[in-house]
């Protein structure tokens, strides 16, 4: 049985007080999260074990996707964790953790934590990891974030996730034959697009709604003017803490 826990389902001003983009993924022997934003490790602590966790696989370099990862690692230090943990991304996803890690005082050698720390870079043909099948698809969202959606496979299932994305057919082909397809819904109104080209918009979403080739569709990192027009949503919507059972 696969079981998805939203950990935070917020934008990165934390809209509605919601936490920032974090995902659990459990299944026999899988504990994984898909990325793990700067707001993510009370949550985690709220919910799951942080021991437990195996992998933390990051959609891209934008600090409320990924910034949370140097105070999971503290924690886990301190907590006497000896295991490895597994983090996977961006080709840059690791110069930017240390580099991130070391502004906060938090070092990120095995010296120093106590633990390994493996960094793998995740591309678009499939890999184990974490104990589940990942690819990373790229999307279009801020270039130099290294944006990627995930296709993740756990347990027979199929789970597709846009990070964070503008409209295009990158989500199709990132939603095709899903099992769920988790989706940023950061505005509202297509309209809004026009001022912020790097989100897409619910009005967007809906309407193209019979593109998607995917069982499930899940909207999340909800943004001001979605969060207001909340009670018109005709889609599914995450809020943090949710948790689903495919």
């Amino acid at each position: 049985m696969t079981r998805i826990r939203f950990l935070g389902s917020g934008n990165a001003f934390a809209d509605g007080g919601r936490s920032h983009a974090c995902i659990h993924v459990t299944a026999p022997g899988i504990s994984l999260l898909l990325d793990c934003g700067g707001s993510s490790l009370p949550m985690i602590k709220r919910y799951i074990d942080p021991a437990a966790i195996t992998a933390v696989a990051v959609t891209h370099l934008h600090g409320d996707h990924f910034g949370g990862i140097p105070f999971l690692l503290d924690e886990q230090k301190w907590a006497g964790r000896k295991t490895p943990l597994a983090i996977g991304g961006p080709p840059s996803l690791e110069s930017r953790v240390r580099m991130v890690s070391q502004g906060f005082g938090i070092g990120t050698t095995r010296e120093y934590l106590g633990f390994d720390v493996p960094f793998i870079v995740l591309g678009p043909d499939e890999r184990a990891f974490g104990g589940a099948r990942v690819a990373a698809v790229p999307v279009r969202h801020s270039p130099a974030a290294e944006p990627h959606g995930l296709r993740v496979r756990v347990d027979g299932k199929l789970i597709a996730y846009s990070g964070d994305a503008s409209w295009s057919d990158d989500l199709v082909a990132l939603a095709r034959g899903a099992d769920v397809f988790i989706c940023e819904a950061t505005l509202f109104a297509a309209s809004e697009e026009k001022d912020n080209p790097v989100h897409v918009s619910y009005e967007t979403l809906r309407a193209n709604r019979g593109r998607f080739d995917c069982r499930r569709m899940i909207l999340t990192h909800l943004g001001a003017t979605s969060l207001a027009h909340a009670r018109e949503l005709e889609m599914e919507y995450a809020t943090d803490g949710l948790e689903l059972t495919l």
